[in-house]
């Protein structure tokens, strides 16, 4: 998974709309993994989705799940402003 991952790291952080990209292993369970993902709006995550190196990504990742183990979740939001 990491080195499946590492591959799509930087050409998806290069794409327009990328604000940011992570792949992050969770500390406390080796085999859980989080994408973390900020996109300047939907349409470039819709465009992210058809983008060669993640249609590549998306064809070997199922083979890395455990069944049941994914969950996907989008937040949209209106706005931000600095707290400090």
């Amino acid at each position: 998974m990491i080195e499946m991952a590492k591959g799509l790291l930087e050409p998806s952080r290069n794409e327009d709309g990328c604000i940011v990209y992570e792949f992050l292993q969770d500390p406390f369970d080796p085999d859980s993994f989080t994408f973390y993902e900020r996109w300047r709006s939907r349409d470039d995550l819709t465009l992210h989705s058809k983008e060669p190196h993640f249609k590549e990504f998306e064809k070997t990742f199922p083979e890395l799940v455990v069944e049941g183990g994914v969950s996907i979740v989008a937040y949209e939001v209106s706005g931000e402003s600095k707290i400090a």
